[in-house]
């Protein structure tokens, strides 16, 4: 009964240890007492520390008894990436052991009344007053710049080194679905989306800065020599992001500016197979919307990310496919259908993230154009041969963020055998 454990190290005190607490007051406590004595003024001071902890303590507890006591999930997937808490059934075992106890009281702290906004109010302090990164998962960089860690901090600092034998395996994936694709008729390329650390090493603390030669450099000859049609675009990122900003500051993911890059390179590479050249920019505008890094941190609420849009003339629109939509959903995939020209070839794209903010731009080009996303990079496939069919391909775009590399072991073709 010690402490309330959400599951990812927001330690929620128990009434035991609050009221223990209670009992041991700081230093500047005991020399306020000390000024005071036992003077009217410290009996005064006493009572009002004994109302506010009494208040602490009601408050909460009343909340609970109305009804308020509720789980926020969506604070708690985005905020600290973990599913919400169930404690599981009672068994004689966790019982004997005061392992339900346990169990009870994380599912208790996670529907905590007002845990939300106070530790949304912690994050912000931490964030703003004090500088500091409030989650492992976020890396604070120079001048507003935060990171990812998770698997990019593995793949920037070199916790993951693939063996060539790991990055064989990979690239033979990829090659499977592109002879698959070919052997259809389908035109394969394959996108790989860098890491913000990657094109924004400059902004990011010292120890978090990619070495040469990285997964990604040792990967791409391997991708070349077993046929795929591979797209790196570090470069041209680069050079782009010493004129403006292709990511933004408090996101993980490139932002139009960026997409549009590594929808240029694709549309380079697809050059024979009737795509229409169709996205013309006239310029760009920022706005403010939430970021994921800024959410992680818990200040997406109060501090908006500024985000680079890009403006050109929008002609796809959303069209019904429910029959597509239906298969897609069958296998575990998000769908997002567009239509524009109905004399183009059609296209598919699987990817992570990342490849929605490809989708709008490749929309334009294509009759239709179906977005395909399973959630989980490190265990789902991000391809099916049957949604390409159903989707009746001419073109299969295939993303992964450089990042999810780090998975790599997990992956397979998921195409039938010749």
């Amino acid at each position: 009964m010690g402490v309330q454990d959400g599951g990812d190290g927001n330690v929620m005190p128990s009434l035991p240890v609050m009221l223990s607490l209670s009992k041991h007051r700081p230093r500047w406590w005991l020399t306020l007492r000390q000024a005071q004595g036992d003077n009217d003024g410290g009996k005064i001071s006493n009572t009002v520390a004994i109302v506010v902890f009494l208040v602490m303590l009601a408050v909460p507890g009343a909340l609970a008894l109305a009804g308020f006591a509720r789980v926020d999930t969506a604070f708690i997937e985005t905020r600290e990436q973990r599913y919400p808490f169930v404690a599981p059934a009672v068994s004689s075992g966790a019982l004997a052991t005061g392992g339900y106890e346990r169990d009870l009281e994380r599912q208790i702290a996670d529907a905590f009344p007002l845990r939300t906004p106070l530790i949304e109010a912690y994050d912000y302090a931490e964030f703003v007053w004090f500088g500091e990164s409030t989650t492992p998962t976020v890396v604070r960089g120079r001048d507003g710049w935060l990171f990812y860690g998770a698997e990019e901090l593995r793949y920037v600092t070199g916790s993951w080194k693939p063996s060539d034998a790991e990055l064989a395996h990979i690239a033979n994936v990829y090659a499977a679905r592109a002879r698959w694709s070919s052997a259809h008729g389908v035109r394969y390329v394959f996108l790989i989306a860098p890491n913000k650390s990657t094109i924004y090493s400059d902004e990011a603390p010292p120890w978090y800065r990619p070495m040469p030669p990285t997964p990604l450099d040792r990967l791409l000859p391997i991708l070349r020599a077993a046929g795929v049609t591979v797209i790196d675009v570090r470069a041209q990122l680069r050079d782009a992001a010493r004129r403006g900003e292709v990511y933004s500051r408090g996101d993980t993911h490139w932002n139009d500016a960026g997409a549009y890059i590594g929808y240029r390179a694709v549309l380079s590479a697809l050059r024979g197979a009737g795509v229409r050249d169709a996205v013309a920019p006239t310029g760009t505008h920022t706005t403010a919307r939430r970021g994921d890094l800024l959410d992680i941190s818990g200040v997406g609420g109060r501090i908006a990310d500024s985000v680079v849009i890009m403006d050109y003339v929008r002609r796809a629109h959303p069209t019904a496919a429910s029959a597509l939509e239906r298969e897609a959903a069958a296998k575990e995939f998000t769908a997002q259908v567009t239509a524009a020209d109905a004399h183009l070839p059609a296209a598919v794209i699987f990817g992570d993230s990342f490849s929605l903010g490809l989708a709008p731009f490749f929309a334009e080009d294509f009759s239709r154009m179906a977005a395909f996303q399973k959630s989980g990079t490190s265990t789902s496939p991000q391809f099916d041969p049957a949604l390409v069919q159903a989707a009746r391909a001419n073109v299969v775009v295939q993303e992964l963020a450089e990042r999810n590399l780090v998975f790599g072991a997990s992956f397979h073709a998921d195409v039938p055998s010749p």
